[in-house]
């Protein structure tokens, strides 16, 4: 058996324990939510764009200099706000296809790259193209740490913190949120804000290729990448070796037992040829639980309604503390995160999920029916003719218009938002696994998109009122799908799961669902 050293690396100035590392690693998914609370103070009047009123010149496409401001379409302000979206969609099939390839520090590396060279194109662009080209490269980045990261975390983690820690990666998101909607406060009256807004992603990003530098492979991946090209006792293991040791405070034998199981593990999946994401159409009963909940996560409103918080504060009468109020809804959804992180496995998947969409319908109905009280400050200008800055709602409703966003962000975060992944998860078997949840995170991009860049339009059209009533017809489908389609996984075995699941279908063994759950930290729900 090899020896291994016993000393850790000394090149890098900060301890490296496994909680460190994961901190390093959920800065892609900090970086993810970041972008999106910024979103909504940077494409506002006063930021980006002109404001009501505004006299002096306006920037066109190709116009050049700083200090500029810009009059856009209701669906040019919803491809600029989806750019990083289409970023991540467009990142996300390359992983799909090349991600084993690169190996899980290298996706990772890459992406805090992008998120940095997204970052700073986009602040200091002095030319509007130049703003959405920046936005989409950060969009980039998203789509490999993003890719990336539960993998690394599952496979670096040992078992007795393995859940907790994937599970977390939804709460890096929301805090990330919650520093964008702080970011957006701070700079929400300064004379081209906007820019440091998207400069403060640099910072995050910049921090994150430092911290990934300094971390090892995954073992797991390092003796895979061993296993299938042959080499028995290659440097790749010697390396895996010592990746191991570095994530564990255990003696010599411990570690290199473990490493011999990872070993085993390795040689028995690499027999079988990868499932091409084709297969997963074979599975139908956990494809259409699956890309159904990503779907109706994005259709009941969500992205959007985070992505253009401030502006509905605006609309709702609260100008002047439009971007605290925003703050104060990150502050609530990450509060809901961590609770329903803390007890996912208490009260099981499905429950959580009736819960939260039953708190996002009751305050869609709310919204609603508030914003049909909207009027006009100027009593001899029609509604319809009020300018934007002009329309509000009495006091009363204006609040009830806070607390039912607080009520709907909350429901999101105790259902759709964790729940879709973890059930994604468990529903399919082992060797369509690893596609089902790449197209599954296709789809939520695609939907993604199509409801940011359609929002404003849709205000347009249907009004606030309007809008969020179609969203409540959503949600309302939404608890109906629940109690159609989906199991509840609680306190299944991930092979009780499979046979519910594939049903008329050739499942896969036991043991290969058992292999899966040791590589991926998920275990019994």
């Amino acid at each position: 058996m090899a020896q291994m050293p016993s000393n850790k690396p000394i090149q890098c100035p900060v301890p490296w324990t496994v909680y460190a590392a994961v901190a390093i690693i959920a800065t892609g998914g900090l970086l993810f939510g970041y972008i999106i609370g910024i979103n909504s103070n940077v494409v506002t009047e006063g930021q980006l764009l002109c404001p009501t009123g505004w006299t002096g010149a306006v920037g066109t496409w190709m116009s050049y200099g700083y200090g500029q401001c810009w009059q856009l379409s209701d669906l040019t302000i919803g491809v600029l706000s989806s750019m990083n979206l289409i970023g991540a969609l467009v990142s996300s099939i390359f992983c799909f296809q090349f991600g084993d390839v690169l190996g899980r520090k290298r996706e990772i590396q890459i992406g805090s790259v992008l998120y940095f060279a997204g970052s700073m194109t986009a602040a200091l662009s002095p030319t509007l193209w130049g703003v959405f080209t920046g936005f989409a490269i950060y969009g980039l980045g998203i789509g490999f740490a993003m890719h990336a990261a539960p993998v690394y975390i599952a496979e670096v983690c040992p078992a007795e913190v393995r859940g907790t820690m994937v599970s977390a990666k939804e709460a890096a998101i929301v805090l990330g949120i919650v520093f964008g909607y702080g970011m957006g406060a701070i700079f929400a009256s300064e004379t081209d804000g906007w820019r440091w807004m998207a400069g403060g992603g640099g910072v995050f990003a910049l921090a994150m290729c430092l911290g990934a530098a300094c971390l090892h492979r995954s073992p797991r991946w390092l003796v895979l990448q061993a296993v299938q090209t042959g080499q028995a006792e290659s440097a790749l293991l010697q390396e895996a070796r010592l990746a191991m040791q570095f994530f564990r405070d255990g003696s010599p034998e411990e570690v290199e037992s473990e490493l011999q199981k990872i070993r085993s593990e390795a040689t028995a999946a690499a027999k079988d040829k990868p499932a091409d994401w084709k297969e997963t159409f074979a599975y139908p009963k956990p494809l259409i639980i699956g890309w159904g909940l990503v779907t109706l996560q994005q259709v009941t409103g969500q992205p959007s309604v985070l992505y253009n918080a401030t502006n509905i504060f605006k609309s709702a009468g609260f100008t002047n503390t439009a971007t605290l109020s925003s703050f104060g809804v990150g502050v609530v959804k990450l509060m809901a995160t961590l609770v329903t992180v803390w007890r996912v496995d208490q009260f099981g998947r499905k429950q959580l999920l009736f819960w939260g969409i039953g708190l996002m319908t009751v305050a869609l109905a709310i919204l609603a029916f508030a914003f049909t009280k909207t009027e006009c400050l100027v009593p001899e200008v029609p509604l319809s003719a009020c300018p934007d800055d002009m329309v509000s709602l009495p006091q009363a409703w204006g609040w009830a218009t806070v607390v039912a966003l607080m009520v709907y962000v909350s429901g999101y975060q105790l259902g759709f938002g964790p729940i879709s992944w973890v059930m994604i998860s468990e529903i399919f078997p082992l060797r369509v696994r690893g596609a089902a949840l790449s197209t599954a995170a296709v789809v939520n991009f695609s939907f993604n998109i199509l409801m940011n860049t359609t929002q404003s339009s849709l205000l347009a059209v249907l009004g606030s009122s309007g809008t969020y009533l179609a969203y409540l017809l959503m949600s309302l489908l939404s608890l109906w799908f629940v109690h159609a389609q989906v199991i509840e996984t609680k306190g299944l075995t991930l092979e009780e799961i499979e046979h519910e699941m594939t049903k008329g279908n050739d499942s896969n063994s036991t043991e290969e669902a058992l292999l899966f759950s040791t590589e991926k930290g998920y275990g019994a729900a």
